[in-house]
């Protein structure tokens, strides 16, 4: 099982250990060190909007009441490659070498580095036995949450997929406010990229930038426009049903935007001239015309 260390060397410098059990599998037991290095832009180090924005069912009246917002396990999404793409192979000569030499298990007696990595990289079946053992031991991503943003209010498949068909709201956060980082914290929010290719070998992802699938998503979903920050579940609150939330400061949400059939119209204008927490927010109406419809 693969489990995650961290470090803190400074502001996004992170380190982390990937540490499967040992095992005598050509991809099964490795200790591979990732660490941050400036030539590699990370998903978190893109320029932040000045606003991101949550879509949000009627339901979820209570989100801005309780000032606490869900960051939803992998399993709780639609797509079935969230945090766990597709690898063409495992990995190349070269990388199968790095990886051969770092992982004393992967060697087998008798048999020299370069032919036992050429045996590897030209069979399918053996990369295709390496991928899965792979991905399988990836336990890591069963252990984060995901909070989901986007860069508009005025997407009319968002409001109809995410909001209830505009029976809902969007809450506007303002992410240069010192309160929203609540909601990211460590490793900041990351723009989320688009793209149906396969990573080209397992290996290469892992050398090169092990943080990109967690911020990658099929062609599909490209309009959702996706920015997210993920954490750790354990460092979340956790309530029945396996719901993981976070607290935000109300501080940080500048306005809430409805649609002419908002549900919730009436307890959001109470909420907000209610509670002092809330009383600075704008609340501003949708008309349809102004919904960009892809």
């Amino acid at each position: 099982m693969w489990k995650v260390r961290r470090e803190v060397r400074a502001r996004k410098n992170w380190t982390y250990w990937f540490e499967p059990h040992q095992g005598p599998q050509i991809c099964g037991g490795w200790r591979h060190r990732i660490c941050y290095a400036s030539m590699i832009m990370l998903p978190s180090e893109h320029p932040l909007p000045t606003v991101l924005y949550k879509y949000l069912h009627p339901k979820r009246l209570h989100v801005l009441a309780d000032a606490r917002v869900r960051f939803s396990q992998r399993t709780a999404f639609e797509d079935d490659h969230e945090l766990q793409p597709e690898y063409s192979a495992f990995g190349t000569v070269e990388e199968i070498k790095r990886h051969i030499l770092r992982t004393p298990s992967a060697q087998i007696p008798g048999m020299s580095l370069d032919e036992l990595a050429q045996r590897i990289a030209a069979e399918p079946r053996h990369q295709a036995k390496a991928i899965e053992a792979a991905v399988r031991n990836i336990k890591s991503i069963n252990e984060m949450g995901i909070l989901c943003l986007t860069v508009t209010a005025n997407s009319g498949r968002m409001w109809e997929e995410y909001a209830d068909g505009g029976r809902g709201f969007v809450v506007a956060f303002d992410t240069t406010h010192i309160g929203f980082g609540k909601l990211t914290q460590p490793l900041g929010a990351g723009r989320v990229s688009y793209c149906d290719k396969a990573f080209a070998t397992f290996l290469g992802m892992m050398e090169n930038n092990v943080f990109e699938p967690l911020y990658r998503k099929r062609m599909k979903y490209s309009f959702e426009q996706e920015w997210r920050s993920i954490r750790l579940l354990k460092d979340l609150e956790r309530c029945p049903g396996d719901i993981f939330l976070s607290s935000f400061d109300p501080a940080s949400v500048r306005e809430i935007f409805i649609r002419p059939d908002c549900a919730v119209e009436t307890e959001l204008r109470r909420l907000m001239t209610g509670d002092a927490r809330h009383q600075h927010i704008q609340l501003t109406l949708l008309d349809n015309k102004s919904l960009n419809n892809p």
